[in-house]
């Protein structure tokens, strides 16, 4: 083997632990990355040379840089994301339907109990104007408190469905940058080992894309990715992405989902999206909420019945009969219910008593005494969503509204945390195979130092040799 060749080797050598000190490094500086993926160099012995009998090698050379990660496991975490952002979706909105009808903030037992024991003191005195004020002003209070908590449901709707404008834009966002990765990754790979920083970056926004709806994808002989809606709706498609866009209802003016196809004509994919934040925000919207808005409304309704059925019987210190204590409306009742505007505009057609006297003189007290029984009288409520029917008291009937929301929101946070702690495990599990140890990259420097002085010593040598042979012809 010639001096020149062992100065080769020495220059081989060299680069090839300046290069994995180089890699080392940047592992290091990452450690802390979201969704980095461990390199390492891949080096292999440069071809070997015969001389005589002799087959001598001539060094090493980095031969590519190797990506540590599991696209089984990769794949996986993207689907767990896609339960995990679901539930996570449930969990929150959940909670804040609870918080509307929580007894603490709606007061809406409190506001019927006293309704209804206004009437049972004006039964007692029922020429009394001071008790009518009462009724008035806790029928009035009673009114506002349902309407108060349809309009918060209503407006919960109103958010969800901006939500959802929001979140396709998002999507739309993500989908584009996976595009351009995808053409990044082509032109830095030409058709061979891609860049691993494009990778874990495109990796990442899948996973993100995950959470928003459930996907589908693949990777080409070229390294670039397809992805599709798990219904098969294209959204990647090598260097071009396809765009989803809002699609009018209409449902109370709330927007769906549309695919963009190549044509650019939307097609409604609403219903057939699965998984994710985007299907969680529609069934929120449309499914969950609309039913505690029909419980809310069926509520409403028993109320106006009930008490107009029989405060239309008796008569009021005016002597007129047929006057309705609620407004007499036929839909629409949690969101409009409101005092008559009899009452509204004299007290004193509020009805206590059954008959008159010769004298045109109300008597008796048997209205006012049988509103006031209507808290304890069973009612039929009927969930027009559901189709579901409770015979029950009003009292029992909120009750069991508050038990119902109050175990959805408990189950659904318990279905989040069952996710957190599945999809942490998974993440660990990926660390174990994707992260970065600090330890282990220190001593890989330590083992690169050292081959990196041990080839600078060859430079040595072979400076030494040539100098002898110099010395030995002249």
């Amino acid at each position: 083997m010639s001096i020149s060749s062992i100065l080769n080797i020495a220059k081989n050598a060299l680069l090839a632990t300046q290069y994995s000190i180089q890699i080392t490094a940047n592992n290091i500086s990452n450690v802390n990355t979201e969704g980095y993926s461990r390199q390492a160099p891949v080096l292999e012995p440069e071809a070997s040379s015969r001389i005589g009998n002799a087959i001598l090698g001539n060094g090493v050379y980095i031969k590519g840089v190797i990506r540590y990660t599991d696209r089984y496991l990769e794949r996986q975490l993207s689907e767990k994301n896609t339960e995990l952002e679901e539930n996570k979706v449930y969990h929150t909105y959940y909670e804040r339907i609870e918080a509307i009808l929580n007894e603490d903030n709606s007061k809406l037992s409190e506001s019927i109990t006293e309704f209804f024991n206004n009437w049972h003191e004006l039964s007692s005195d029922p020429y009394s104007v001071s008790l009518r004020e009462g009724i008035k002003a806790s029928g009035e209070n009673l009114c506002r408190v349902i309407r108060n908590i349809y309009n918060s449901l209503f407006q919960l709707q109103i958010e969800l469905d901006e939500k959802l404008k929001v979140e396709i834009e998002d999507i739309n966002r993500i989908t584009r940058e996976i595009a351009d990765l995808n053409r990044r990754i082509f032109e830095s790979s030409s058709g061979t080992t891609g860049d691993n920083d494009l990778m874990d970056k495109r990796q990442t926004l899948i996973r993100e894309l995950s959470g928003k709806l459930k996907v589908t994808y693949f990777e080409d002989d070229f390294g670039m990715i397809t992805v599709l809606t798990k219904s098969g709706n294209l959204l990647v498609d090598g260097g071009k992405s396809y765009n989803l866009s809002p699609i009018d209802t209409g449902t109370n003016g709330f927007s769906g989902v549309a695919w963009v196809d190549p044509l650019g004509k939307l097609v409604n994919i609403t219903d057939t999206l699965e998984g994710g934040e985007l299907r969680a925000l529609i069934k929120m919207r449309d499914k969950v909420i609309p039913e505690f808005i029909s419980d809310l409304d069926s509520l409403a309704e028993a109320l106006i019945r009930e008490v107009n059925n029989v405060h239309v019987k008796g008569y009021t210190l005016f002597g007129t009969q047929n006057v309705f204590f609620f407004k007499n409306i036929q839909t629409y009742f949690a969101k409009d219910i409101d005092l008559s505007d009899e009452v509204k505009s004299s007290i004193r057609n509020i009805v206590a008593s059954e008959g008159l006297a010769d004298t045109g003189v109300p008597l008796g007290n048997n209205i006012a005494l049988t509103i006031a029984l209507v808290s304890n009288q069973k009612i039929q409520f009927q969930n027009k969503v559901t189709g579901n029917i409770l015979n029950c008291t009003i009292t029992d009937f909120i009750s069991s509204l508050n038990s119902k929301i109050g175990q959805l929101a408990k189950n659904a946070s318990q279905v989040k945390e069952f996710s957190e702690a599945t999809y942490s495990i998974m993440e660990k599990q990926r660390e174990s195979i994707s992260g970065v140890s600090i330890d282990e990259e220190v001593a890989n420097l330590i083992k690169y130092q050292y081959a990196y002085q041990a080839a600078s010593r060859l430079f040595n040598i072979a400076d030494e040799l040539f100098k002898s042979l110099i010395e030995a012809v002249r």
